[in-house]
This record gives C-alpha cells, structure tokens and sequence, in this order.
C-alpha cells in the first residue's frame, strides 16, 4: 500500500536528507474536537467504579497517599484497602459527572502519553491539501511503500483508516488492557465529516518507537517518489533533484504537477531523475 504526506518544500526535503518523519502530538492536533470523544456518565455505576477501583494503579496511588503514611506495608495496605472498595465507590459516585467531564477534556493528553499519530492520505492529488499542507502548491508529495520498514514492522491495529461523522465516537471506558488499547484507537479514527477530503489514513506509533518523542526514523526503499507542486520553483526543484541523485534514492520516482487545461485538477508529468 502506498500513502502520501503533503508537505512545505522545506519539511518535505528534511525528510530526504534525515530519512525520518516527524510525527504528531495527538493533544496538539489542530481540530480541538479530535481524540474528544462522548463518554456517558451512566456507565460508571456502583459495580462498574468497584471494579475500576481495584485495580493495581488504583492500589497503589492510594498506598502512595495513605499507606505510607501510616507505616503500612503495601500487602497489608492493600489488604485493608480492597474490604474498603465498596465505599470507596460509593463515596466517588456522586462526583462521576464531573470526573468524566474532565476525562473528556484529558482525553487526548492521555492518549498523548502513550502514543504519536502518522498522519496521511490516500491521495496524492487533493487540490485542497496541495493548497493547505504543501504551501500553496510551491511544495511536496512524498509517497511511502508501507511493506518496507519501518511501516511493515507496525501491528496491524496501529493503522487506522479515518471514518468521517457528524458525531463525536462514544467511549466506553474499559480496565482491560487490550481493551483500552482498541477503544483508544477507535476514537482516533473518527473525524468530524467536513475533513473528508483528506482521505486520510493514521498509523499509531508508540514512543518508544521514535526520537526525541516526535521524529519517526524510516528507511530510502520506504520513500518512492516525490510529487513537486505547480508552483515549485525552479531552484526548489533542482534541490529536489539533488537529493534523490544520492544511490540509496535511485529507484525513487519523481513527478511534475500541471494544472488541467479544462478542470479543476492536477495531472502530473514523469521528470528525470
């Protein structure tokens, strides 16, 4: 599969000299209402919050605030605090609306802490992302191979092919591991329906995965050609050249933007590389 990133001529040449990709910050993406997601208060009932309480971050926050306090031990804290769950709950309840309210507007924080988005498209042509994300059309399209690495190497659930809504997702909170996982994802993979242009597809990565928390490193045979804007410069497109004249580019093809003598689209020539 091949998916493509417009950029400003610039970051699009950055990413051919450095071979890496700097990723998104979820938190910071420039849609407030993205990784926003509905979360209904009913569905925090008394046994739903016992079992939330119970697990071990839980246990061991309130050690942290309570138990070693008091000279406990963590066994025999935990011990005490497990018989004292039900209450626990049942005191937190009333406060549910509010504590949701925020895990609304946290959301994408949280998801931040674990995770960068790849943000990219379906589509090499978009006039509309040409005149947003590639400067006017003075800038790039980079096309990537996702069965080299480093996207062949990415769990199947990481890519996210965005479905476009005229509602936010709903989230369904879940203690699962696996399950939180997933529903997080879900939620990423939703967009309200006016950016349906993108055709946009995500890859999740983890930090672990990346440098200095943004930079995503990739290999030459990932990247396999490069579209230039009708509006490139002459000097922008010889540096253009120039780069992929290095060996580990050869096999990279490179592509002119015109303008459609009748419609309102893109045709794009083959030029030497």
């Amino acid at each position: 599969m091949k998916i493509f990133r417009y950029y400003k001529f610039e970051h699009g040449l950055l990413v051919l000299k450095d071979l890496e990709i700097r990723t998104s910050i979820p938190s910071a993406l420039n849609d407030p209402f993205e990784i926003a997601p509905n979360i209904d208060p009913a569905q925090f009932d008394q046994r739903r919050l016992e079992a939330v309480l119970r697990q071990d971050h839980y246990v061991d926050e309130a050690y942290r605030e309570e138990g070693e306090r008091c000279g406990l031990s963590r066994k025999e804290f935990k011990r005490l605090y497990l018989k004292d769950v039900p209450r626990r709950a049942a005191e937190a309840l009333p406060r549910i609306p509010h504590n949701v309210e925020r895990m609304r507007r946290d959301f994408a924080d949280k998801f931040s802490k674990y995770w960068r988005l790849l943000c990219a498209s379906q589509v090499h042509d978009s006039v509309l992302m040409w005149s947003h994300y590639a400067d006017k059309h003075k800038g790039l399209v980079l096309a990537f191979d996702t069965n080299h690495p480093p996207f062949s190497q990415m769990p199947d659930d990481c890519w996210l092919n965005v479905t476009y809504s005229e509602r936010r997702p709903d989230y369904l909170y879940s203690h699962n591991e696996n399950e939180f996982r997933q529903k997080m994802f879900a939620t990423a993979a939703i967009k309200e329906r006016s950016w349906s242009y993108e055709k946009e597809i995500r890859l999740v990565v983890a930090d672990t995965a990346i440098r200095d928390g943004r930079f995503l490193p990739i290999t030459p045979q990932s990247v396999t050609a490069v579209y230039c804007g009708c509006r490139i410069s002459v000097t922008d497109k010889r540096t253009v050249e120039i780069a992929l004249s290095a060996p580990h580019f050869k096999h990279v093809e490179l592509w002119q933007a015109e303008l459609s003598e009748s419609g309102y689209e893109l045709n794009f020539e083959a030029s030497p590389t």
